[in-house]
């Protein structure tokens, strides 16, 4: 199963990202309750793995973050490919980010070699469904967007579907930040 490890994302703060997306010109919205920080794409992954990356998260101590989104961004050059949200700079969520990385290899898993660029998907575009500089124009106007900051208190293992109207995410584990969230957890 294709699994990811994010943060989530807030109700108040979904909805000032929904109102920033009806602002957009662009055609291939993600819903609200797609919204989240990804902190590592784990990729394909067996029930023995998670396992022991479940083991490896229920230990971790982690403080819980504060974050605010600040402007909006498109992945790819030329041809834009993703718009975004920008989580703000924050060097306890890239200290997160490490040590996220360090328990997943510790687990055998081999995560993108890619840059941490924290933010929130709005939209995943396709070639002739917006017009380039119209968008552009658009996240350049908006670039002031600024939304409250929110408080993040634990971490979510995410499963990952794709189908041909977009990726579903299914929660399979949350692990919250305090040892008294964790106390109170039931676990099997």
């Amino acid at each position: 199963m294709r699994v990811f490890l994010a943060l989530d994302i807030p109700q108040a703060i979904r909805s000032q990202l929904v109102l920033q997306q009806f602002l957009m010109p662009v055609k291939r919205k993600q819903p609200p309750e797609n919204f989240h920080i990804t902190m590592l794409f784990l990729g394909d992954a067996e029930r023995p793995q998670l396992e022991e990356l479940d083991a490896e998260l229920r230990r971790l101590e982690i403080a819980p973050l504060t974050l605010r989104i600040e402007g909006l961004g498109l992945f790819g050059k030329s041809k834009a490919h993703n718009l975004h949200g920008i989580v703000a700079r924050s060097d306890a969520l890239t200290a997160l980010h490490e040590k996220l990385l360090r328990s997943a290899r510790a687990c055998g898993f081999t995560p993108e070699a890619r840059r941490f660029s924290p933010h929130v998907t709005l939209a995943y575009l396709r070639p002739g469904s917006f017009i380039q500089p119209e968008l552009e124009a658009a996240v350049a106007r908006d670039a002031g967007f600024r939304t409250d900051s929110f408080r993040v208190s634990e971490l979510v293992l995410y499963r990952s579907h794709l189908r041909s109207d977009g990726a579903q995410y299914d929660v399979l584990e949350r692990y919250p930040f305090s040892a008294a969230g964790r106390a109170l957890k039931q676990y099997p």
